[in-house]
């Protein structure tokens, strides 16, 4: 019996459920679509089927395996033996743990053989492994007659396994673990997350337990088990007699942290455990992780211990989001007390070059699209100098969202249900929303044809069963019997529109109560900044046509050099090297679409402009969602380092506007200059509108 590795990874999370899973939840745990879940589960109820087990399917309850525990648990034992098939990054996983783990050259063939490929696929994993490695200042020896071999600082490695166990942290099989060695079972020579021996884990995690109380450090369980973990490991590296080092004035610094007694207290109990000696770099180390730890969730907050600094900027970045959304958050204080308890720990792993996974990152994106670029901007713009990984961001997008997902409950939702006839699928649909979306409070329906004569503007939300041939009407099309992904979709729109909804839903009692004269003379100054960036936007937007060229760094060569010939930007090689250096922390390409939007601000650009360029061939790019997409149609947005705030608003007004809908990004997608140039055009009308100006 052959399974890949996602058949079988599947297979067993349905063995050990004794509840439905949903398509989604299992698309969410496999990070796969919806698609290719339905496309495994074809291959795998044949093998189900062959020891007496059936897959039983309930609709709007999800798949449930069926069949004895005798049954199920004989399938899990046979899974337990199969051949596995590593993914890519599993083999270098692998191999970078045997790498960590010798004090040998490691030859080629062995490698090859523990992972049951050829010498030339580990070759490859090697060359990838390179460049995995090279930012942790870590290199890989490889000779001919020699092997392979890991080199460089202590600090180095230990760093890399700290990355290396967030990425592979499973609770799970760490509770598991502690579980059988409770009942006497655990088998203590096995390696556990690949780098650290099981036995001595434990051991760990026990003396910890213990000390948990007693120094009174209370953390989220991932980073509590990252703690067992990594100090496991650097007990380990310590009886081989490797040790790290720190500068003493960063040493010192440490000292002065809260964590610092709490480590020491920490050393102190596993020198006597394991008969070793912590230098105090090392206890330095432990500090450092302490620091950067997630905390669990008000248990560790207390108001007289943040640094003033971190709750400034958290209270700024809540009004800035607030503003974006417009929404007022600044108020909610349980939103800023949870955003305090992550954003301190986050500072630290930040500047320690520590990473967080977070497993529902692609997730959030999706689900927030627009609230992730709002809190993207935000950190960018009062977290100066520092730079928050997607992961990171994810995390804070959660905090927002929650406090979105309450806010959701004062959104009486006033949708519009669309069919070609306006009768039938649309009484149909409306009845299956009503049932599975409470949020939303009333329902009209129309046809297409009726759909002309309707203020589509008066409502929250339009879902049609077809699609809407109109141009400037955003919609949501589903099935009229809204099957489970349907329904996930509207929700997820809804959760998108909930700002714009409650902005919409405002008495005008409540716009007055809210409303306050400003000073005009500093209200018009401020309008004449906005003026004068639409004017230079307008001014000098073209759609131009350009040969692809071969190679990145040459096209990005030649656009710049128009701009320069088109007096926008003043060094062409300066703005490139720029450009290239922002496409590194991330993506550019829109998802879903061949487009990809080059954005810089630099003392190199003259003024603010957006041009856009069509190529002559597709060129394959990294997109924003972290995978490629063929661009065809290049979006040029690019503003002076000294740009004001209100410039910057007009700009993100632009990028906001290209995304906001499936219509509007088509249209920036597709449309000729002239078209586009109109598009430019009603966006900044309706800014102007949101604005109040005449």
């Amino acid at each position: 019996m052959y399974m890949t590795a996602r058949e079988q990874k599947l297979l067993k999370h349905l063995l050990l459920q004794s509840r439905y899973v949903t398509v989604t939840e299992l698309a969410e745990l496999m990070e796969v679509s919806t698609r290719t879940i339905h496309r495994e589960l074809k291959s795998i109820k044949p093998l189900m089927e062959t020891v007496g087990l059936t897959l039983d399917k309930q609709p709007g309850k999800g798949l449930k395996a069926v069949g004895s525990p005798e049954d199920k648990q004989k399938l899990l034992t046979d899974l337990s033996y199969e051949q596995h098939e590593y993914s890519a990054d599993e083999r270098k996983l692998l191999i970078l743990c045997s790498l960590l783990e010798s004090q040998e050259p490691v030859k080629l063939y062995s490698l090859a053989h523990d992972l049951q490929v050829t010498n030339a696929t580990v070759s490859y994993d090697l060359d990838e492994l390179e460049k995995w490695i090279s930012p942790f200042g870590l290199t890989l020896i490889r000779k001919r007659g020699f092997g392979i071999q890991l080199i460089g600082p202590e600090n180095a490695k230990r760093k890399i396994v700290g990355n290396l166990i967030v990425n592979r942290l499973d609770i799970q099989m760490f509770l598991e673990a502690v579980e059988l060695n409770i009942k006497g079972k655990a088998d203590s020579s096995e390696k556990m997350f690949g780098v650290v021996s099981k036995g001595e884990l434990l051991k760990m995690e026990r003396i910890l337990f213990q000390l948990k109380e007693k120094i009174a450090f209370s953390l989220s369980d991932s980073s509590y088990i990252a703690l067992v973990v990594h100090l496991t490991f650097a007990i380990e590296r310590i009886q081989l007699g490797e040790t790290i080092t720190m500068e003493q004035n960063e040493l010192e610094e440490l000292k002065n942290a809260k964590e610092y007694s709490s480590a020491l207290e920490i050393a102190g109990e596993l020198e006597r455990a394991f008969s070793v000696t912590i230098p105090e770099a090392e206890v330095g180390y432990i500090t450092i992780h302490l620091r950067s730890a997630n905390r669990k969730y008000k248990t560790e907050y207390k108001a007289q211990e943040i640094e003033l600094e971190t709750a400034l900027q958290t209270k700024r970045l809540i009004a800035f989001i607030s503003d974006k959304i417009r929404m007022d958050l600044t108020k909610n204080y349980s939103l800023y007390e949870g955003l305090i308890a992550h954003l301190e720990p986050a500072v630290s792993r930040i500047k320690e070059n520590i990473e967080i996974y977070n497993p529902m990152k692609e997730q959030i994106k999706r689900d927030y699209f627009l609230l992730y670029m709002a809190i993207e901007e935000g950190v960018e713009k009062y977290f100066p100098g520092m730079s928050f990984s997607d992961d990171e961001i994810a995390f804070i997008v959660l905090h927002f969202g929650s406090a979105l997902e309450i806010k959701k409950e004062e959104a009486k939702v006033k949708a519009l249900v669309v069919c070609s006839s306006g009768i039938g699928s649309s009484k149909m649909l409306a009845s299956r929303l009503k049932k599975e979306l409470p949020e939303i409070e009333s329902f009209d329906m129309s046809s297409l044809i009726e759909l002309k004569g309707r203020e589509v503007q008066s409502y929250d939300m339009i879902v049609s069963t077809v699609p809407i041939p109109y141009e400037n009407i955003d919609y949501i099309m589903v099935s009229p019997l809204l099957n489970e992904e349907d329904a996930n979709q509207v929700k997820q729109y809804i959760k998108r529109k909930i700002p714009l909804i409650l902005e919409k839903n405002r008495s005008p009692k409540e716009e007055a109560q809210q409303a306050d004269v400003p000073d005009m003379l500093a209200a018009s100054e401020s309008m004449g900044r906005y003026m004068a960036v639409i004017q230079d936007v307008l001014r000098h937007f073209t759609l131009t046509h350009i040969k692809t060229k071969p190679d990145h760094s040459m096209l990005l060569s030649e656009l710049f050099q128009q701009l320069k010939e088109d007096g926008l930007i003043r060094d062409p090689k300066k703005a490139a090297v720029c450009l290239a250096e922002r496409e590194k922390q991330g993506g550019l390409g829109i998802p879903g679409t061949n487009m990809a939007l080059y954005h810089l601000k630099n003392d190199e650009i003259v003024l603010p402009f957006f041009k856009m360029y069509d190529l002559s061939t597709s060129y394959e790019v990294n997109g924003m969602d972290g995978n490629t997409l063929n661009m065809t149609r290049i979006l040029v947005m690019m503003a002076p380092g000294s740009l004001s705030a209100e410039g910057s608003e007009i700009l993100s007004a632009i990028s906001s506007a290209i995304i906001e809908s499936s219509e509007s990004m088509a249209g920036f997608q597709e449309e000729g200059e002239q078209e586009l140039y109109q598009r430019l055009n009603r966006i900044f009308f309706t800014w102007m509108k949101e604005k109040n100006v005449p």
